[in-house]
């Protein structure tokens, strides 16, 4: 397969859109230069289908490979490239990369409310806890760490590894043993299963923590691929909410100090090059911000956030989430066309949705 870069790939597309073959449906691509590759499904049905590219400043590579054959360009924020790709059932697939600059969302740092009631597992004599603790050789799992920071890398790389990431295995149930026992068995689960069982491994060991939902900002018209699932702890070692990844064992550091999804989300924008990903596997950094980035936009815990084997979310107000939205954006009318957004609190206050689990107020 030959992969000859253009400038920008402009004698690319001067006069024709290129078709790039396929003996097979599916096909794979890559930004950038650290070598990743990711799935892409071939669909003619789609017209175009589209694949957005984020960058963060200068051009960036793309390659896009077929079983037979490929092409390679470079992409800066603004542009549009386009191709077709012929499967063997001889419809022709138009696929349009779109090349984004990373944008700024903002928040609020003042408190809009004295204090949400956000409830955080604080019962060291859990039985459900303890028995996850044992079973699972947590403590075992952590010899020789000293700090929270060690600690939390090596729950996620090793919740990370319980299972290949599939979403279409629907659990019986969602607790973290249910999740582990089956995984055991073969099933494959989906982002909001590695949180789950991150949780509550993390607050087994002692370590504040709850599942986070992401929503991009098109959530609410998006049919599907709207959301991903994963984390954030409490590390008293920083006094702040750390965002941990298990589905792609991935914690964004910005000079050593662990990051929450927001200030991601802003290292992203702001200080892309001095961002770090930290991991036991070595993710790679372009290929995991460019998946992430569009769901950085509405962030989702819930109030209660307690272990059990039968988890129950008591509510507040009649609402069980709180939803950060950035500043000027209203509570959207529902996500993915079917869940309605009157189900969530919702503030625009990074004090509210990052209050200190050890704060007395909230408690």
């Amino acid at each position: 397969m030959a992969c000859a870069f253009s400038s920008y790939g402009q004698d690319l597309f001067n006069d024709v859109i290129p078709v790039i073959h396929s003996g097979g449906y599916k096909a794979q691509y890559r930004i950038g230069n650290d070598g990743s590759r990711n799935l892409w499904i071939i669909n003619a049905d789609l017209s175009p289908a589209v694949l957005k590219v984020y960058c963060a400043g200068p051009p960036v590579s793309f390659v896009f490979y077929t079983d037979v054959d490929s092409i390679a360009f470079y992409l800066k924020a603004g542009e549009i490239r386009e191709f077709y790709v012929l499967p063997p059932d001889g419809k022709f697939a138009l696929t349009e990369i779109q090349a984004v600059l990373f944008s700024p969302i903002f928040f609020n740092s003042a408190k809009k409310k004295p204090a949400y009631r956000f409830r955080y597992e604080t019962d060291s004599n859990n039985f459900f806890l303890q028995k996850l603790k044992s079973e699972c050789g947590l403590e075992k799992l952590l010899e020789g760490s000293k700090t929270e920071k060690e600690k939390a890398l090596k729950v996620m790389n090793w919740v990370h590894r319980q299972w290949q990431h599939e979403g279409n295995d629907v659990p019986k149930k969602t607790d973290a043993f249910s999740l582990l026992r089956e995984a055991k068995e073969g099933k494959n689960f989906g982002s909001e299963e590695y949180a789950i069982v991150t949780v509550a491994c993390l607050n087994a060991l002692g370590m504040p923590a709850r599942v986070l939902g992401l929503k991009t900002k098109e959530a609410a018209t998006d049919a599907s691929d709207a959301r991903h699932i994963l984390c954030e702890a409490f590390m008293k070692d920083y006094n702040k909410w750390v965002l941990l990844d298990s589905q792609f064992d991935v914690m964004p550091v910005m000079n050593n100090i662990p990051l929450n999804a927001v200030e991601f989300q802003n290292a992203i924008v702001n200080q892309f090059e001095d961002l770090e990903i930290q991991s036991l596997s070595a993710p790679s950094k372009g290929s995991y911000i460019n998946r992430i980035f569009p769901f950085l936009y509405y962030f989702q815990v819930k109030l209660d956030n307690r272990e059990a084997d039968n988890p129950v979310s008591p509510k507040v107000e009649g609402k069980g989430s709180l939803l950060l939205v950035p500043k000027g954006e209203k509570m959207p009318p529902a996500f993915r066309k079917k869940f309605p957004g009157a189900g969530y609190l919702y503030t625009n206050s990074l004090a509210d949705f990052y209050a200190s689990p050890y704060s007395k107020i909230l408690k």
